[in-house]
């Protein structure tokens, strides 16, 4: 293959989507054309503020603030460390953007169809994505989920994995379809969970794992590929509720800030 990949890269802003868009960055082979930035907090009913607060009545203060910790005030803490932000590093590089609580309503649309990817990537994103968009990119719209699917559907695997003390998770490199979490698998890599790992430090190696993966699934992709269907049984999970953050507290640690720091400044 001698032409780069054209990817658009579906997200919202966090740590965790920073280390994808670097993976991305580094490929010679990839190119990448634009970025799908959510502003969704739950709903796309509601604003940050309204969103934050419903966060905490579903899944308790702590886990509301290692949300927070990872996405907003991952954004203070680059700019205070003179890191740039991932919109920062957007415009380092000239790659347009367009934010969005809905990527399916026109102005998301029209901004893929006019950069006319070859592959949509979607990582830590919290929005469905329907037939209509689904449809735009020339090869496929592929996503990396930090579980084993069909194993730990949902929005936050690595959380469910560490509270029923797996003794191993990984990522899933998938095909979009009309349903969270439900498409054809392209690949799987297992990790085996390390009791002593914070949720935001296996996040990390799901994610730094799961970007080095997909950018290899890219460039091997072929137009009509399908990928191999899901296998067993699966769950979906939703947010945690404030008794399993609860006694997610009593075996785990969200994080440290120590290790929360170094992350930052090492990016």
């Amino acid at each position: 293959m001698t032409d780069k990949r054209r990817v658009i890269f579906c997200t919202y802003p966090s740590l965790y989507s920073i280390i994808v868009l670097d993976e991305l960055l580094k490929s010679p082979d990839l190119e990448l054309v634009g970025v799908v930035l959510s502003t969704r907090v739950i709903s796309k009913r509601y604003g940050i503020i309204r969103g934050s607060l419903r966060h905490i009545q579903l899944s308790g203060l702590r886990y509301a603030g290692y949300l927070f910790s990872v996405t907003s005030l991952f954004q203070i803490a680059c700019r205070l460390v003179r890191k740039p932000t991932l919109k920062g590093r957007l415009k380092q590089q000239h790659i347009p953007y367009v934010a969005t609580k809905d990527i399916n309503e026109p102005e998301a649309f029209e901004f893929i169809k006019a950069l006319a990817p070859d592959v949509l990537l979607s990582a830590h994103f919290n929005q469905l994505i329907k037939k209509d968009v689904l449809a735009l990119p020339t090869l496929a719209c592929i996503n990396i989920h930090p579980s084993l699917l069909p194993r730990l559907q949902g929005v936050d695997p690595a959380f469910y994995a560490l509270l029923r003390k797996a003794p191993e998770t990984g990522v899933t490199i998938h095909f979009q379809s009309n349903e969270f979490d439900k498409g054809n698998i392209l690949e799987q890599i297992l990790l085996k969970l390390r009791r002593q790992d914070s949720l935001l430090m296996l996040n990390i190696k799901l994610f730094k794992l799961g970007a080095i993966h997909a950018v290899k699934q890219i460039k091997l992709l072929q137009k009509g590929e399908q990928g191999k269907e899901q296998a067993g049984e699966g769950q979906y999970d939703s947010w945690p509720n404030p008794y399993d953050t609860k006694l997610f507290r009593r075996q785990h640690r969200y994080f440290s800030w120590a290790e929360y720091w170094k992350l930052i400044r090492n990016l």
